[in-house]
């Protein structure tokens, strides 16, 4: 397996972990890890990335715990008890449009889970993988979407799918490419090449 190295100069943001607002940190030089796939990859199995789950016990899964502190409006909950969002006002990230029944979302790995697999998360422990696919310490590692553009994504990384909406690329590209960074994932030339195509939209 070929490696290299390559820089992606672009505006980040600081992830926070405490609840506070992403504080901005500019001019990050950011590098990325470009690979080819290994030819003994093992085969991804979702069930290894255990996700969804209540790491806090208060009933409130990773999914329900995102659409609370997304939507816009205090949500909704299916009765009796306080756990499964109903509705509120969400922002679908990749389209710009609103939603208001939580069941109409998916919420999405910025960076699917079988692409993270295949990026090196492989070879990650049991408790690695889940930590990666319950992350809540970056406002765009998990984020709602219409469950028709989730789907239509499914594990593609930027090189064979965008948002739709344009204006998504530049906070979709930092994204990425932060998350691809904060976990030693790596990225393929296609994919690198897509990044910088995004990143060039930035203001």
């Amino acid at each position: 397996m070929r490696c290299r190295v390559v820089s992606l100069s672009l505006l980040l943001s600081a992830c926070v972990s405490t609840g506070s607002p992403v504080v901005p940190t500019p001019h990050i030089q950011t590098l990325v890890v470009v690979s080819t796939l290994p030819s003994t990859l093992p085969p991804y199995t979702r069930d290894e990335w255990r996700h969804w789950i209540d790491a806090d016990g208060d009933c409130q899964d990773t999914r329900a715990e995102v659409l609370i502190r997304t939507s816009e409006v205090p949500v909704t909950f299916h009765p009796p008890r306080a756990c499964v969002v109903e509705s509120g006002r969400w922002r679908d990230a990749y389209t710009g449009e609103v939603v208001t029944d939580a069941s109409s979302l998916d919420i999405d790995h910025l960076v699917p889970l079988a692409n993270a697999h295949r990026s090196g998360g492989w070879g990650w422990s049991a408790a690695t993988k889940q930590a990666f696919a319950n992350d809540l310490s970056d406002d765009w590692h998990l984020v709602p979407v219409r469950a028709s553009v989730n789907r239509s994504k499914d594990d593609a990384g930027p090189e064979t799918w965008k948002p739709p909406s344009r204006e998504a690329w530049c906070s979709y590209g930092r994204a990425w490419t932060r998350i691809k960074v904060r976990w030693g994932l790596t990225a393929t030339e296609a994919e690198a090449q897509a990044l910088r195509d995004m990143l060039m939209t930035c203001p």
